[in-house]
């Protein structure tokens, strides 16, 4: 698929908020990873309203055709209403994908934001033990983040991975000093092991659209945001932050 100018989430913007004086993310990096990525949620968003606009068809027909009102009538209704609440949550997120996206930028100490980590992580896991991991490398520095998008995107990632989280689950985190491109940076790799089956109602357009909010949020710090698959069932959700030189 050619990829369009007019296209681009992020033209010609101010990211942090400071008249160009803050972190940006890194120039060669994220101008490469913007095109496959932008082309995979375009993909995304084609298959979705497909989904969406073949279900509202269905039921309208089913309705249209059903010669007195049954049971199944109103069944039809429930299902014609939440497939608009649906589309409805879909489109809102992906506005907000393609949406240009300003950051006001502050910087932390990276104890401050490994505190902030945890404390998002365990209010999500409702009681759920985690093995946290510290590679002790990290503690000296900062970071430079909008506390509020952060958190966004970090919620993201946690739910995708609370929402996996099943008896016989276990979850471990660990905290390392890492590199992207020469940059050093904070990792936060969070690992889970025999993860359950997604219901299938939890896999949502909206959700996978959220998914590539948080990644556009993580790119615009000059991060990035990955999920990877490790041996046959295991699952990685790697966070990874670039130091604030200053």
């Amino acid at each position: 698929m050619a990829t369009s100018k007019h296209l681009d989430p992020e033209p010609r913007q101010d990211v942090a908020g400071d008249g160009g004086n803050g972190p940006r993310a890194r120039g060669t990096r994220t101008g490469a990873a913007l095109v496959p990525i932008q082309e995979k949620v375009l993909a995304e968003i084609g298959h979705e309203l497909g989904n969406f606009f073949h279900k509202l068809y269905y039921w309208s027909d089913f309705l249209q055709e059903s010669p007195g009102r049954t049971s199944a009538d109103a069944t039809a209704v429930q299902m014609l209403e939440r497939t608009i609440r649906n589309l409805e949550e879909f489109l809102k997120v992906s506005f907000e994908y393609f949406h240009p996206t300003q950051l006001a930028c502050m910087r932390m100490g990276t104890a401050e934001l490994v505190d902030a980590v945890l404390v998002q992580l365990r209010a999500q896991l409702n009681g759920t033990p985690v093995t946290v991991a510290d590679g002790g490398d990290w503690r000296d520095g900062g970071v430079m983040v909008d506390p509020s998008r952060f958190s966004q995107a970090l919620g993201v990632a946690v739910r995708h991975l609370v929402d996996r989280l099943g008896a016989e689950s276990a979850l471990a985190i660990a905290f390392r000093r890492a590199s992207r491109d020469g940059h050093p940076g904070l990792e936060v790799d969070f690992q889970l092991s025999r993860p359950s089956e997604a219901p299938a109602l939890l896999q949502t357009g909206a959700a996978g659209m959220a998914w590539a909010v948080a990644e556009k949020i993580f790119m615009l710090h000059g991060g990035e945001l990955l999920e990877s698959t490790i041996g046959p069932d295991d699952k990685s959700v790697t966070l990874f932050l670039p130091l604030d030189p200053s």
